[in-house]
């Protein structure tokens, strides 16, 4: 039977059980509209700066663009950005294919595009991303859908496990997997690479929450391929650079076949493991144990009662989550302990925060919520090295005002992110780890250093579009960090590289080994 036909087989059996607090509307029935004004005093999209010229022509103007910027055919979309603001200032006008785009390098100008509110924000879909979902028959996801048919897919996904009630349920579980995860190196040692590691610790915590099963990737080989899973970034990241006629959308092509090839090894695991999860329900009902069983959160019995949930949907999200869990999270923990390792000072702060709230008990929900300094830890990390590139995108419906100028319906804009990360104006010395910068009532920094912006620094995004699953990462880096470097101090491991050289697909990863040395606390 498939996994389709027992979606709607258990449908009709079992009610959706969700506490009140999960229940509650998402949404606005009546959001802010969009700011549109023709005042005198605001300037034409034509006056803010920006290219000219050939640079301004559709399509083959970014080639110019990219000439005078002294960007090679190795386009990458950091350095692009960087030298966009340098030549231009803080709000840069420039072109995306036949479209008009305006790029934000400043936080108040950020502040002016992310608070202008409205009901169903868009985003430019993944094409190669789509075209697959259309090959396979497959519902499209939130990475391709816009408009109400998004909001659909994303609200019931929300409720379940981005509210602060949702999450907690599940430390618990995460605390344990991360304890199996510190038990298996108790004697210390040394990673070769730290990010496979990680990988398959990150797919065994977040197989809890799709699937609530274990794999047993932290004593055996990890279920997915890593190489495929980067494959398969790699080709979005491709794919999001081209800028030309894309012909894999009628015919195959080498980028295709190496995306087609990555997605057809993870939808195989995961429509195996809904298989399996759907079968373990059906057991658990027989054998009169469903509810005792359910007594732990179970996102996807959750998804599959949900009432606006298609067994589509359920399938193609539970896919979502589980492939960007696994490399978010593994990829931003992997340069969180490279950082803690190199900077000695700040892991022994860390330790001596740990220590101080859990003592002799272990990593709980209360814990957590005492351990300001490594949720600074992490927020510094994710300033440093922005988890995804370059930041936040807009596109209204209707004219809005930006900074001063006119900006009309349908004008890209682009919030460049980590440029306001890297910037000086907005963190001093903003190259050096400093978890400081996040603690509001820390006195050992001083006060010009500290974040005074919020919206310098998103790594999740802002908004409804926001990254549906950043309270469960967020949750899942702090416990395994919290364990580790409780019974573990941290090294790098002799004659590696003192500088973490990264490059960004969809999330940034580490472009190279990062080996780690750790032994034991006494």
């Amino acid at each position: 039977m498939s996994s389709t036909i027992k979606c709607f087989m258990w449908r009709s059996q079992f009610p959706l059980r969700l506490p009140n607090v999960l229940s509650t509307s998402l949404y606005s029935s009546n959001p802010a509209p969009a700011q549109t004004t023709k005042h005198p005093d605001v300037r034409p999209l034509e006056d803010i700066p920006g290219v000219s010229g050939k640079s301004a022509l559709p399509y083959v103007g970014s080639i110019f663009l990219s000439k005078s910027l002294d960007i090679g055919a190795d386009f990458q979309l950091q350095t692009f950005c960087s030298r966009l603001q340098k030549k231009y200032g803080d709000i840069v006008r420039t072109r995306i294919k036949d479209k008009w785009a305006v790029f934000i390098f400043h936080p108040d100008l950020a502040k002016e595009v992310l608070e202008i509110q409205v009901k169903y924000p868009y985003r430019p879909p993944i094409d190669i991303v789509r075209v697959y979902n259309d090959e396979q028959k497959l519902s499209q996801n939130l990475a391709t859908l816009n408009g109400e048919a998004w909001a659909k897919l994303r609200k019931p996904t929300q409720q379940l496990i981005q509210r602060p009630l949702a999450v907690s349920a599940y430390v618990d579980i995460l605390s344990k997997v991360a304890e199996d995860f510190v038990q298996k190196y108790q004697d210390g040692g040394t990673f070769d690479d730290l990010r496979p590691v990680l990988a398959n610790y990150a797919t065994e915590s977040v197989g809890m929450l799709c699937f609530n099963r274990r794999f047993g990737c932290l004593d055996k080989k990890s279920i997915i391929n890593i190489t495929l899973l980067e494959d398969m970034f790699d080709a979005i990241d491709k794919d999001l650079r081209s800028i030309v006629f894309k012909p894999y959308i009628y015919v195959s092509t080498p980028l295709y076949r190496q995306f087609k090839k990555a997605a057809d090894h993870l939808f195989s695991i995961t429509q195996s493991e809904i298989k399996n999860a759907l079968s373990t329900l059906e057991k658990m009902k027989s054998e009169g144990k469903l509810d005792a069983y359910l007594e732990q959160p179970n996102l996807l019995y959750s998804l599959l009662g949900h009432p606006k949930m298609t067994p589509a949907d359920v399938d193609r999200t539970i896919v979502d989550l589980f492939v960007a869990g696994v490399e978010s999270t593994s990829n931003t923990l992997t340069i969180l302990w490279f950082e803690l390792a190199k900077n000695q000072d700040k892991q022994d702060k860390l330790y001596k925060e740990i220590s101080s709230v859990c003592g002799n008990g272990d990593v709980t929900k209360e814990a957590l919520a005492n351990m300001s300094y490594l949720k600074a830890c992490v927020r510094e990390t994710m300033r440093i090295y922005s988890p995804t590139s370059p930041g936040s995108y807009r596109r209204f419906d209707k004219d809005v005002v930006v900074g001063g100028y006119h900006i009309p319906a349908g004008t890209e804009l682009v919030i460049c992110l980590q440029q306001m990360c890297e910037d000086p104006r907005f963190f001093k010395s903003p190259e050096t780890f400093l978890p400081e910068r996040f603690m509001r009532d820390d006195a050992t920094l001083a006060e010009e250093y500290k974040n005074t912006n919020p919206f310098a620094t998103l790594p999740f995004g802002f908004g409804p579009r926001n990254c549906v699953g950043q309270r469960f990462a967020e949750t899942e880096m702090y416990i395994v960090t919290a364990k580790f470097f409780r019974r573990f101090k941290a090294m790098l491991s002799p004659g590696s590289n003192q500088t973490m050289e990264c490059k960004y697909r969809t999330f940034v990863a580490p472009k190279s080994a990062v080996p780690l040395t750790f032994t034991p606390r006494m």
